[in-house]
């Protein structure tokens, strides 16, 4: 590595740290406005509040990195640049020969490595905290009562509902299920006290998945019952079939999770990309194109973050004689138009109907990869 290679790294890294720093403490301090009264009341009393905040904030520090990773790059880079803009070491660097790209390089290859990173949280960091990542300040440990929306079983076309969701103990308090086909001889209804999900092992995985009804409310009478089959698969198993079941209890084998009916629409944002491809697979479930554009997303993602440091640069890398001012705010204006694309694009893919979700990951590729040609080539002139 040359000595301007590594003076470039080092300046950038050193930017880097600052913004992202920078960037973390002020997400920390805005949002324990609204939310330190909410963690207060939901640390346990066992437990300090500065551990709270630590565990809080700590899981959460991994998504916002996702989150600005990309925009940090680019700022890193403009700053870096304009310091040495500012000291004259550009002139005196072009003076002496070295090309805008002989510049450039070093900071493109410390941004491939800090985008791997970003894959690195996206695949293995995220996944492994989606639950705490999921809770909000005031269920931060997960024993507050959320109202749960009711979900369709696409395979069993059972709709699972019911008053709260307990994340803690991973029950539904006063379930009910609608079928809207007859299931062996049980009625369209089902009622029970609780629901307790049952998730899918590793170690066991041969273990039903579904819910255990406890205390089962409507039909009154259980013991007229029989397990009832669909497609010559159980789908609704009584006591007599099941050795865990007390006699007032049934179980709904399904594959609808409970993060589903409790977080909603966001749970799959801290998904790895095989868990994406696991939960389209999935008979279950029906997400919609929105999930398929996050899927093919997740594969562009790299890149994108690389065409974003290649449009906004050039404007401040140029050898042009025009204000530091000025080419900040063009790289602004690169970053902006950036997002613009990439929220416009997947906006469209998700709604399903002008272009494939697909196609509406990959379509901002095609956009600005072009346009970053277009940009580096013009500024040369």
């Amino acid at each position: 590595m040359t000595l301007l290679s590594r003076y470039t790294v080092k300046l950038f890294i050193k930017i880097y740290l600052i913004i992202l720093i920078t960037m973390f403490f002020m997400y920390f301090i805005i949002d324990m406005v609204t939310n330190l009264d909410r963690l207060s009341n939901a640390t346990p009393v066992n437990i300090s509040l500065l551990d709270t905040l630590l565990q809080y904030y700590g899981v959460r520090s991994f998504s916002l990195f996702n989150t600005i990773n990309s925009a940090v790059i680019l700022l890193a880079a403009v700053g870096a640049i304009s310091s040495m803009l500012s000291k004259r070491e550009l002139i005196a660097l072009h003076s002496m020969g070295a090309s805008p790209a002989q510049i450039a390089k070093p900071i493109v290859v410390v941004a491939v490595l800090l985008a791997a990173l970003g894959v690195i949280n996206r695949e293995l960091v995220l996944p492994h905290y989606q639950d705490a990542l999921t809770r909000t300040a005031q269920n931060w440990n997960g024993q507050e009562r959320i109202p749960i929306r009711a979900k369709f079983d696409h395979r069993t076309d059972i709709l699972i509902g019911g008053q709260f969701a307990v994340l803690s103990d991973q029950t539904i308090l006063k379930p009910r299920l609608h079928l809207h086909q007859p299931i062996g001889q049980f009625p369209r209804r089902i009622e029970a006290e609780k629901a307790v999900y049952v998730p899918a092992s590793e170690h066991t995985p041969d273990r039903l998945v579904g819910y255990q009804l406890i205390n089962v409310k409507v039909p009154t009478e259980l013991t007229n019952y029989q397990s009832a089959k669909l497609d010559d698969e159980i789908v609704i198993y009584t006591a007599d079939d099941h050795a865990d079941l007390a006699p007032k209890d049934l179980f709904l084998v399904s594959n609808l999770p409970l993060e589903l009916l409790a977080a909603e629409s966001n749970h799959y944002k801290y998904r790895s990309t095989k868990d994406l491809t696991a939960l389209l697979e999935n008979e279950s479930l029906d997400y919609g194109a929105h999930l398929r554009v996050q899927l093919h997303a997740r594969i562009v993602q790299p890149v994108l973050d690389l065409t974003l440091l290649l449009l906004g640069l050039p404007f401040i890398l140029s050898g042009r004689n025009q204000s530091i001012i000025i080419s900040i705010c063009n790289s602004g204006l690169a970053m902006v138009g950036y997002y613009a694309v990439v929220f416009t694009c997947h906006a469209i893919g998700g709604s399903g109907y002008a272009i494939t979700p697909s196609f509406a990951a990959w379509l901002p590729l095609f956009v600005l990869i072009p346009a970053a040609y277009f940009i580096t080539k013009h500024i040369r002139r």
